[in-house]
């Protein structure tokens, strides 16, 4: 009896391996996973780029990771391209974590994580609304430029500039120029309050947040989606005090709620939820990415030196430096690319669904830091050297670096906030350059090796500030 009952075991048991060796085969190939637990003990799920990166390597360009779900990762310029260009419609899915059930506001809502006709609807109203309030007009440089003189001034006021801690600075600048879009208001640098610094300090820099990605069922713990949503709460309540909607809109929450009148897939929880999403992108990337680029320049001093001969001779010191200027200052904007490429935030891409070709539902990631850390396009990809970005004549820029410098994604899932943040890196890079030198404090280097946390962040340190006129 036992031993009928051992052999029926067995036998189910190799029947559920040959299944399941079936379901593996639907796939493109990949590093062959172990049964039912797939490539998961073969992780990095802290520096997932890394993870990534050695269980792909040994494949042409696209290759299926079991976590034990599925993982189709394509790290190849040309079939990213391909997918979420060419077959656009096929990967514009987003799978379903509940962690990211804590910033939502109502199921399925908002333009980053929802799906189908809502998440039209959402991005064509959102980007409607944003473009009224900034994205794409002059109005964008003039509410960023803002942002970058109170941050100035605020080093400037500083007694003692030989340890700065730039990230403070740098922090409450990005906040307060989506803060004015989104809320209609910026805050002060000695009254930004301690919600604020909770945001950045326990929400974006959390572990516990990765935790959670990793193990969905802890969102069920209120550990920190409450904050979240009650700092979004507070400040659309800020816009809308007084506010009706006969009146002319100032900010993205006063127009939305104007919106809703005329368009009945605009509503109170979906508002609630762009504002959110929005606030939550388009602080986070582009402060990493500026704390970044002030490392880079303290480490690369004579970049730094070469950037600030070029930001001098065209725009000089009596005025910030524009938009406009960018048209004479190559150099310039191949900082802010290699900034991009060589500081590349984002460890592991936004991931996609598609039902086309692969087998519908499957989670797709473009592995965008492979292809600015190792396409064949950019040479000695591991050092930092804007001047892979520029022509032989010295006044252009290679198309071909430009094409796949790729930080915002591409597609149309693309980031919606990629013009704006554009602006903030080009214009607060330019600035700081032009008025401070960036130096180590005395005795110490800059250390580049990242904190990795979904995000690559660079390591807490301070540094030198010296006035370059």
């Amino acid at each position: 009896m036992l031993l009928t009952i051992f052999l029926a075991l067995v036998t189910v048991f190799i029947y559920a391996i040959i299944q399941y060796y079936r379901y593996v085969a639907r796939y493109p190939k990949g590093p062959t996973p172990l049964p039912f637990i797939g490539n998961h003990g073969e992780l990095d799920f802290v520096r997932q780029h890394v993870g990534f990166e050695r269980l792909s390597k040994d494949f042409d360009g696209i290759c299926t990771v079991f976590t034990p779900s599925p993982i189709v990762h394509l790290r190849d310029f040309q079939v990213i391209k391909e997918a979420f260009i060419d077959n656009g419609d096929d990967y514009i899915g987003r799978p379903k974590n509940r962690m990211f059930d804590m910033f939502e506001f109502a199921p399925n809502g908002g333009v980053i994580n929802s799906v189908g006709d809502n998440w039209r609807e959402q991005r064509r109203a959102a980007l409607s609304i944003l473009r009224d309030f900034g994205m794409g007009k002059n109005v964008q440089e003039t509410l960023v430029q803002s942002a970058v003189a109170d941050m100035l001034e605020h080093l400037d006021e500083m007694k003692d500039r030989s340890n700065v801690d730039l990230h403070w600075p740098i922090q409450v600048m990005v906040v307060n120029v989506i803060n004015e879009i989104m809320f209609g208001f910026r805050h002060k640098y000695s009254e930004s309050g301690p919600l604020l610094k909770f945001l950045i300090a326990r929400i974006f820099g959390s572990k516990l947040m990765f935790v959670g990605m990793s193990l969905p069922f802890l969102v069920d713990l209120p550990f920190i989606g409450w904050h979240v949503q009650r700092f979004i709460i507070d400040n659309i309540d800020r816009a809308m005090l007084n506010y009706s909607t006969d009146d002319e809109p100032s900010c993205f929450a006063q127009a939305y709620k104007q919106r809703m009148l005329t368009n009945k897939a605009l509503d109170e929880p979906n508002l609630y939820a762009n504002c959110s999403d929005f606030f939550l992108a388009g602080v986070e990337t582009t402060m990493t990415t500026l704390r970044w680029a002030m490392m880079f320049m303290a480490k690369h001093e004579d970049v730094q030196a070469r950037l600030r001969r070029e930001i001098h001779a065209v725009v000089g010191t009596n005025r910030l430096p524009s938009l406009n200027d960018q048209n004479n200052m190559p150099y310039t904007r191949a900082c802010v690319l290699e900034v991009q490429r060589f500081g590349n935030v984002l460890s592991n891409n936004v991931y996609r669904e598609t039902g086309h070709t692969i087998p519908a539902g499957t989670v797709v990631n473009a592995d965008l830091h492979h292809v600015m850390a190792h396409d064949p396009f950019f040479i000695d990809p591991e050092k930092f050297s804007p001047e892979r970005y520029i022509t032989d004549d010295g006044k252009s820029l290679r198309k071909e670096l430009i094409e796949r410098t790729i930080p915002f994604s591409i597609g149309k899932r693309a980031c919606a906030g990629e013009s704006l943040a554009k602006v903030e890196l080009v214009l607060c890079l330019a600035a700081m350059v032009q008025h401070y030198r960036i130096l180590p404090c005395v005795g110490a280097e800059i250390d580049l090796e990242p904190i990795a946390l979904g995000i690559l962040k660079p390591k807490d340190q301070n540094v030198r500030l010296e006035k370059a006129f």
